[in-house]
């Protein structure tokens, strides 16, 4: 018998007797009780115990008859079953180690300074809805990306009933066909905002700024996504600053060394 290949469904979360059996199913094909323990040495009274943990994991089934005989579940099927639960598995833990990162994470302050890096949907997922839970008026969204926008559209545009929500970009292709509204950086104040959109606060896909003093910061990378969640004096003084630049653009006169 392969001891390599028993190792590797080790891996998977077999037992030693269970990825013995398993592979003397596939080799005798519906074998006996009998047979499969003349094959694996497995006593025959630990055997049965061993094929029924194969059953219940629905890597075997039974044929009835006399004697009872065994049949494995085809060996590409058994890949994409451990395939799937390893991915569930590592989905957990990582969603675990999320949800340790957010329980430890210090209550917030007034003069408590925190960025929080969140590495899965789930917990980006969690803080984007808290942002909104607590805004409480106003959403001004600083867009790089359309595809990430688009992703949450459907959320924005729920949110979008009861806030107001300001979309920001740079040009407007690829957001033609977008639910809500997308303004361009008004033209004299652009260089300020495209100065702020490439720094490293917001160096992300879509920046996510909350009137209660939060922001998100959400890139996608190999379809990944990731973000920042800020939660500090900063936030308040960039939403403010923004939502002045914005809405009274014709009166800010900068000074050339600030324009492009």
């Amino acid at each position: 018998m392969d001891s390599s290949l028993v190792n590797n469904l080790k891996k998977f979360g077999l037992s030693e007797n269970e990825a013995k059996a398993y592979i003397g199913l596939v080799f005798l094909h519906e074998p006996s009780v009998r047979a499969l323990h003349e094959f694996t040495k497995i006593p025959r009274a630990k055997l049965y115990e061993v094929l029924e943990n194969l059953v219940e994991k629905k890597y075997a089934g039974i044929l009835h008859g006399t004697p009872i005989h065994y049949k494995p579940t085809e060996p590409d099927d058994l890949v994409q079953m451990l395939r799937e639960d390893y991915e569930k598995t590592a989905d957990e833990i990582s969603k675990s180690f999320d949800e340790m990162e957010l329980d430890l994470f210090m209550e917030e302050s007034d003069d408590f300074v925190s960025i929080q890096y969140l590495r899965s949907d789930w917990a980006v997922r969690k803080k984007l809805n808290e942002i909104f839970d607590n805004t409480k008026k106003n959403l001004i969204i600083l867009s790089r990306s359309p595809e990430v926008l688009k992703e949450l559209e459907s959320d924005l545009v729920e949110v979008g009933q009861k806030l107001n929500i300001l979309i920001l970009a740079d040009n407007l292709k690829g957001y033609e066909n977008f639910s809500l509204p997308v303004t361009l950086y008004p033209k004299n104040v652009r260089s300020v905002l495209k100065e702020l959109e490439e720094s490293h606060l917001v160096n992300q896909s879509t920046t996510i700024i909350s009137d209660s003093g939060r922001a998100l910061a959400i890139r996608k990378t190999d379809a990944k996504t990731e973000a920042h969640y800020i939660s500090q004096p900063i936030v308040i003084f960039l939403y403010k600053t923004i939502f002045y630049f914005v809405h009274h653009a014709d009166d800010v006169q900068l000074p050339p060394e600030l324009m492009d």
